[in-house]
């Protein structure tokens, strides 16, 4: 019983020294290749402020993030159930991201629904979830200016 108890306290001294001295690096999470991450759902619905699972999903629409000066800091297109995420790099800090920009689906409600509008847009405001993760704050209709 005794050299099997040494049997294996041997086996054991010699698994950690050879992992010690092979210099591997623990393995890693896989990361993110991106600063800021947006996700989110899209209403098929021209409500104001709506909330998830208030209506049903705006498949295949087109998300925008835009900043200062509507400039598009990046985009993504909707799934079938109307969820989307995008990633992307930026030297903006996570404050101004989530000040400075919004979300704007410019797809016509229409082709997620006929009754609905076939101008305006879908817009919302951002909110920090998480570390560098943003949510819609929630989705509204704009109505198109009138020249």
């Amino acid at each position: 019983m005794a050299s099997s108890q040494i049997l294996v306290a041997v086996i054991g001294v010699v698994a950690v020294a050879s992992v010690i001295a092979s210099g591997a690096p623990p393995l890693q999470p896989p990361r993110i290749g991106a600063d800021v991450v947006v996700m989110g759902y899209v209403p098929c619905n021209n409500g104001t402020s709506m909330k998830t699972g208030s209506a049903p999903g705006f498949p295949n629409a087109v998300v925008q993030l835009q900043c200062a000066d509507d400039a598009v800091a990046g985009s993504a297109t909707t799934d079938g159930r109307g969820w989307f995420r995008m990633a992307m790099n930026t030297t903006a800090t996570l404050s101004s991201v989530a000040i400075g920009c919004e979300l704007v689906v410019a797809t016509p409600l229409a082709s997620c629904d006929a009754a609905l509008p076939a101008t305006g847009t879908l817009e919302s405001g951002l909110r920090l979830l998480v570390s560098m993760v943003f949510f819609p704050r929630g989705f509204s209709y704009v109505a198109p200016a009138l020249d």
